[in-house]
């Protein structure tokens, strides 16, 4: 009786134990097997994944979690080996979405798909306009100009997704954060893609010098971006060489401090660039100034919305940027030369492109007299 009992208990034990692995293999198919069938996030927002001639698959299955499609490699490799697929997915470039699933992600990486994409230039120092237009003439059939000019001119659409838009006023459009440069977009891309890279380009740039920024309020408080971007868009139209646009940039900045305010009204930047944007049209988005009164260039604007862009008229920063300031620029307004109070400068004769910077009126006006002087008649 007694042996009888023990080993009842032994054998309620044994099928106990047995029992709760079975549940934990069980478990533990089920969570592998949800994690192979729950994609990442709900997003189809396109994301290009480039695999190259040699990738291992643990590789891939890397780069697939950094780029936010898997989140776990050691799965997705394991997944790839049990179906005999290990060093036979292809090389390419491949199009894919946070809301696909591991299985599908595998598939999809198994079949090359040429991608034909179309070249873009954006140079430095256009307005939105030009940019739109150098978009919509580029041969995307899914982009006309007038929708990529409504989808840029709708900032708070891209906010959520772009930290760097965080200082960006509600209502306010991406004048001056579409980063110059080029680009090779698919040709099947929208306006909304198309923004999307240019504005992950400008995040991607900006953070080169973000920590490094000495610019800063009177009260010593830091910059804010756009501050630093609506400046930098001023001295990418202000400057001819690189090398000057520190100076440039530290001339308009200080200009702006409380006591320089007497020397220009109110602490009027005075800047020719940004009465150019007011004036600007299409066709002649740039207007030479020449052209124009003293009293019309002070009056640019005057009861349009495009009136506070006019720094010969309001003190200040313009309330946002007047063109896309490339890395040289966005530098040089967020790191001023600060070795001297520069509060002028006059082109040139001697130097082309150059200037001559001044700290005082009575410099600025020697210079002006000479530029005057050498300066060709109109």
């Amino acid at each position: 009786m007694f042996k009888s009992t023990a080993l009842s208990k032994t054998l309620r034990a044994l099928f106990l134990g047995i029992a709760l692995v079975s549940l934990m293999i069980a478990c533990a198919s089920y969570a592998l097997l949800r994690e192979i069938r729950a994609p990442v996030a709900s997003s189809s927002e396109v994301i290009e994944i480039t695999v190259n001639q040699g990738d291992s698959t643990s590789m891939i299955a890397t780069n697939l979690r950094a780029a936010g499609l898997i989140r776990q490699p050691l799965l997705f490799t394991m997944l790839v080996r049990s179906q005999g697929l290990d060093g036979k997915l292809q090389a390419g470039t491949f199009r894919l979405r946070p809301n696909m699933t591991m299985s599908q992600i595998i598939s999809a990486l198994q079949v090359t798909v040429k991608i034909e994409e179309v070249q873009v230039t954006i140079r430095e120092g256009l307005r939105l306009e030009e940019i739109a237009q150098v978009i919509g003439d580029a041969g995307l059939p899914n982009v006309s100009q007038a929708a990529f000019l409504t989808a840029a001119r709708d900032g708070d659409h891209f906010k959520s997704q772009h930290a760097m838009l965080d200082s960006l006023p509600a209502g306010a459009t991406l004048e001056g954060y579409l980063f110059p440069d080029t680009y090779r977009f698919a040709k099947t891309a929208t306006a909304e893609d198309i923004i999307t890279i240019m504005l992950d380009r400008f995040q991607e740039q900006y953070e080169t010098f973000e920590k490094l920024v000495t610019v800063a309020r009177s009260d010593g408080s830091p910059m804010d971006v756009h501050s630093i971007v609506t400046m930098a868009s001023i001295v990418q139209r202000e400057a001819a060489r690189v090398d000057e646009m520190p100076k440039i940039a530290a001339v308009f900045w200080n200009r702006l401090k409380p006591e320089n305010e007497g020397q220009f009204g109110g602490g009027r930047l005075g800047a020719d660039p940004t009465v150019q944007y007011v004036l600007g049209k299409e066709g002649n988005w740039w207007p030479k100034l020449d052209t124009y009164t003293t009293e019309q260039i002070n009056s640019a604007g005057a009861n349009t919305d495009r009136a506070t862009y006019n720094t010969r008229s309001n003190g200040g920063l313009p309330p946002g940027p007047i063109s896309a300031p490339g890395l040289a620029a966005l530098e040089a307004a967020a790191r001023p030369d600060a070795s001297a109070q520069y509060l002028y400068f006059v082109a040139s004769c001697d130097d082309p492109g150059a200037h001559k910077f001044a700290t005082t009126n009575a410099e600025f006006q020697q210079y002006e007299q000479e530029h005057l002087s050498c300066a060709p008649s109109p």
